[in-house]
């Protein structure tokens, strides 16, 4: 696995029906699933490292969301780049960052959110969910 991405090696999602394939794979392969996505409205960047049972250590998650939040604040204030909103979500294990309007804009921000998500340093064992709280358990 790479320990990032340049941004014309990002591997990139055109369709519902690619990306959840390559997500199967990833899942089969037991390796993190990372791509740029295209929706109707535009270009995201997602990250999901459970299939890979990794998930990002809290001073690299923390790190990441400091980072991530200066690169897009740079961006959205560059009037060569057009974005209208962008917004992020960064987690432990899953995290996306959207919508951009460019492609290379996508990838850009991809390759940057890459080396640290990708890089197995960065990595400590999944944790399992949380328990539900309130002692109320679900029955099927």
């Amino acid at each position: 696995m790479p320990e990032g991405y340049e941004p014309p090696d990002v591997p990139l999602y055109e369709d519902q029906a690619t990306r959840d394939e390559q997500y199967r794979r990833a899942e089969r392969e037991e390796v993190p699933f990372f791509a740029v996505e295209r929706y109707d409205e535009g270009y995201a960047v997602t990250y999901d490292l459970l299939p890979a049972g990794r998930e990002l250590a809290k001073p690299a998650r923390k790190e990441l969301e400091e980072r991530l939040t200066r690169e897009v604040e740079r961006l959205v204030a560059d009037p060569s780049v057009p974005t209208t909103e962008v917004g992020k979500t960064v987690g432990e294990s899953l995290g996306t960052v959207s919508l951009f309007e460019r492609e290379e804009t996508a990838r850009r921000v991809a390759a940057f959110v890459s080396r640290t998500v990708l890089d197995g340093a960065n990595w400590v064992e999944a944790s399992p969910p949380e328990p539900p709280t309130g002692g109320q358990f679900r029955r099927n």
